[in-house]
């Protein structure tokens, strides 16, 4: 690597960090917004009653999350440009990448669930459409999971090889793939372990907390790529 390309890929590394702080930040803030009480296990009517009480929150909310995931995209995308083809971790950050795009696509249609039932019961509908757009919502989160294990562990693999993160950084990386494999492994319909329980809700925040490390890390990792002739 010469001067010039460290420069270039410290200028990634910082647009990357961006990305990931305002884009983790605004999906931390949507989950937020979601109210603890609208569960399925208080009953379709009782669902619907609390969802069209704050339509107009939850409609924020969910462009909320497809927001943090259309620039969690966009940390991938940076990331495959300070590891060119070639370089130690490049087939890995781009399966990473991949599976940013695929996790990320399961957001945005589980958004789509999230709209269509704060519309049905701000319209009244029958509480057995909101009720099903709201287990739709969910059930996409908790299918989700698989794909975003995929890209944790491909990015944890890939960005050690390429030397852009520290160990402890790795190892919150494996704590969040494990976490999402232990969300996705239960069939509860209610409780905690429900799909709009608290480990579904709280699941994805261990990667939020990965990516915000991982990106405050990237440029010390290039500072200590080597440059050409060192």
């Amino acid at each position: 690597m010469t001067p010039g390309e460290r420069e270039l890929r410290l200028r990634w590394a910082r647009g990357a960090a961006w990305a990931a702080v305002v884009g983790m930040s605004s999906w931390v803030v949507g989950v937020a917004l979601i109210p603890w009480d609208a569960k399925l296990e208080a009953g379709d009517a009782t669902l619907r009653a609390t969802i069209a009480s704050m339509p107009a929150r939850l409609d924020v909310a969910a462009m909320l999350a497809v927001v943090g995931g259309v620039l969690l995209v966009a940390f991938f995308a940076a990331l495959t440009r300070l590891v060119p083809e070639g370089e130690p971790g490049w087939g890995l950050v781009r399966v990473a990448l991949a599976g940013c795009v695929m996790t990320q696509t399961m957001v945005a249609i589980g958004a789509c669930f999230a709209l269509a039932g704060f519309h049905a019961a701000a319209a009244a509908e029958s509480p057995s459409i909101v009720a099903f757009a709201w287990r739709g919502l969910w059930l996409t989160f908790t299918a989700s999971a698989i794909p975003t294990v995929l890209f944790t562990v491909t990015a944890v693999l890939g960005m050690a090889a390429a030397g852009l993160a520290v160990r402890w950084v790795a190892i919150l990386g494996w704590l969040s793939a494990s976490a999402h494999l232990v969300a996705v492994l239960t069939l509860a319909q209610s409780g905690p372990f429900a799909p709009d329980g608290l480990v579904g809700a709280l699941t994805p925040v261990t990667t939020v907390v990965w990516i915000i490390a991982a990106a405050a890390g990237l440029r010390g990792g290039v500072r200590r790529q080597p440059l050409l002739g060192s």
